[in-house]
């Protein structure tokens, strides 16, 4: 449930503050300067969407309708399906960068809501608000932040659970990018141990990459080990280790081809024995948070630093601001974000900005500046040398 207006004044009152935050605010100056200030400060551009931002809402409402009981797994795929269908009829719709993009992306979304887990616990919430405060104390913190947690509910350990869905790419939360892709849900941790008095051990975030299953095979030597993997072909990614159990199981080499072509093609293992079937199974790809009291802290002060330094930025003049963004963060012509998904540089103001710049900036040329060019080459030509020199020196 969204906060009204009334509310967040209420909370506005209580600490003493002029504005909420939001972690999406922040994180918007942390992607571009530039889209920031025109976003936040000038309101001169127009919220606009890409393909991504269209399909992760969908995505949402119908994840959420999961979690709440309002769809089960069928429901939800046909939803889902319907979404797809309206979406390819429509001529005027937002299209992925490319035809593989779209089919991975398609196909593995399609897999997520046929075959997802549902939440097994008690109290579970959706589009929860979780309030954190930032700096200063308790009673009077520097500045406030507001966000909604995708999932919440309480495990059957009696752990505090907050999911956050992903349809982007693993690779987007490699080793190296987690700590920064991890700031948001972290936040919210922080604002549940903060009002609830939970302690950083019994809160479980974690972020449910829905374009990803676990698969859980056995290995000859009886233990398990695990594989992450595309929804979409999981099952053919694991055609190594279906040819050695099939042929394990007795099965000749061209009868275990075609089994495993017949079950890539299904992405499913219906059709092979169960001796071999029993041997795999999948679950939801989560990449879990480390949460301790000392990386909720740091990241409390990070974001205090971040805010202070946007504070700042606001208090200069228009002109200082848009010098002091060029500075920090110049325009790159060759970074997705820049030229695909933030809305100043794919807006019709900067375009028109950057027309008006190469036009000043466009060498002129004239018939005038070319004759004097000729002249001068005329004037040091080789073959009038000895007497040009003579004339100037004479």
């Amino acid at each position: 449930m969204r906060l009204n207006k009334e509310q967040k004044q209420k909370i506005m009152n209580q600490y003493g503050v002029d504005r909420i935050w939001s972690f999406s605010r922040v994180n918007v100056a942390h992607n571009c300067l530039q889209e920031y200030i025109h976003t936040y400060l000038r309101h001169d551009i127009p919220h606009t969407d890409n393909v991504y931002t269209v399909f992760g809402s969908e995505v949402h409402d119908i994840t959420e309708s999961l979690t709440t009981k309002e769809f089960d797994l069928n429901t939800a795929s046909d939803a889902w399906k319907q979404f797809v269908k309206k979406w390819e009829e429509d001529p005027e719709a937002l299209h992925f960068d490319t035809e593989k993009i779209k089919q991975g992306y398609l196909g593995n979304l399609t897999h997520y809501f046929a075959n997802t887990e549902l939440p097994e616990g008690a109290k579970i919430h959706t589009e929860l608000p979780v309030m954190t405060k930032v700096g200063g104390t308790n009673s009077k913190p520097k500045y406030v932040f507001v966000g909604y947690i995708d999932t919440e509910y309480i495990d059957n350990d009696g752990n505090v659970v907050l999911v956050d869905y992903k349809s982007s790419s693993k690779s987007s939360f490699s080793k190296a990018k987690l700590p920064e892709k991890s700031m948001q849900l972290m936040l919210y941790a922080t604002g549940i141990h903060q009002h609830d008095k939970v302690p950083f051990e019994k809160i479980k975030a974690r972020f449910d990459m829905m374009k990803y299953v676990t698969v859980h095979y056995k290995q000859e030597n009886g233990k398990w080990n695990t594989s992450i993997q595309e929804r979409s072909i999981w099952v053919s990614k694991m055609q190594k280790k279906l040819e050695t159990k099939l042929k394990k199981a007795g099965i000749d080499k061209e009868e275990s081809r075609k089994l495993i072509q017949i079950a890539s093609l299904a992405n499913n293992m219906d059709n092979l024995p169960d001796s071999v079937k029993e041997q795999f199974y999948i679950t939801n790809y989560y990449i879990e948070l480390e949460l301790t009291e000392e990386k909720c802290q740091k990241l409390l002060e990070d974001i205090e630093k971040r805010c202070d330094e946007l504070m700042e930025l606001e208090s200069l003049s228009e002109e200082d601001q848009d010098s002091f963004a060029e500075v920090n963060h110049r325009y790159n012509p060759d970074d997705y974000y820049e030229t695909h998904l933030c809305s100043y540089h794919t807006s019709e103001l900067f375009k028109k900005k950057e027309s008006l710049l190469k036009n000043v900036l466009k060498p002129q040329f004239s018939v005038e500046e070319n004759n004097q060019d000729n002249e001068m080459h005329s004037l040091f030509n080789d073959d009038k040398e000895d007497t040009t020199l003579e004339e100037l020196f004479s």
